[in-house]
């Protein structure tokens, strides 16, 4: 699914998270958890979005597993954990995003 991460930042938005992943089909795709100061207290708080596909149950449990295992050689592995917590929760929703 994933070759490796390829970027991750902090928005100045109150505390969103994107990371950058590599695919196998040579795609860059970015997962973004909308933590920002707007979205709290709203359904799309703490949601990872994808910059190329809805979201779901499934898929985020399978990025979830993906992500664990390029966590290892990330340089913010923390952050990667944070993503994988996140992904994880979102397939237990029971909703596509």
């Amino acid at each position: 699914m994933f070759t490796l991460i390829v970027d991750y930042a902090v928005a100045p938005d109150g505390g969103s998270l994107a990371l950058s992943v590599e695919r196998l089909d040579g795609k860059t795709e970015c997962f973004v958890i909308n933590r920002s100061f707007a979205s709290r207290g709203t359904p799309d708080y703490n949601v990872v979005r994808s910059t190329l596909r809805s979201l779901s149950q499934n898929e985020c449990e399978e990025i979830a597993n993906h992500l664990d295992r390029l966590a290892v050689e990330a340089t913010s592995i923390d952050l990667v954990a944070d993503f994988i917590k996140t992904l994880k929760a979102q397939s237990s929703k029971g909703q596509n995003i």
